[in-house]
């Protein structure tokens, strides 16, 4: 079981080694999206660690990229007091851990665009 330890391991110092490289990115933005990239692999179950890794990197980069309108989707759900004190890293956790989940939906449903049509036209459910 040393496998899911040393990745882990290693996503985190290279999560940390971009802020390095990349100061202008917040580290919470880092962090939440290293969160959120790890629950999405974390939660895929029977799928190769080849495309672990591959979903790994496309959910921590779109996290990144997605963080802050992630994070303005979400303020109207939180109370007013509190909208002001949200960290960036929390659009980042929920960009990262949804979006490419989302993505293999989208994709799912477009492999037969005649059954998306069919719901729209009140067809078979």
């Amino acid at each position: 079981m040393t496998e899911p330890t040393t990745t882990t391991f290693t996503a985190v110092i290279s999560a940390f080694s971009i802020s390095m490289i990349y100061p202008n990115i917040e580290n919470g933005i880092i962090l939440g999206a290293l969160c959120g990239s790890i629950l999405l692999v974390i939660s895929e179950e029977c799928i190769s660690v080849l495309r672990r890794i591959i979903l790994f990197f496309i959910s921590f980069a779109i996290g990144m990229l997605l963080a802050e309108m992630t994070l303005f989707l979400l303020m109207p759900l939180f109370p007013i007091n509190i909208q002001q004190k949200m960290p960036l890293g929390l659009g980042a956790l929920i960009a990262s851990a949804v979006s490419v989940k989302l993505l293999l939906w989208l994709i799912k449903k477009f492999d037969d665009p005649s059954d998306l049509f069919d719901k729209f036209k009140g067809g078979k459910p």
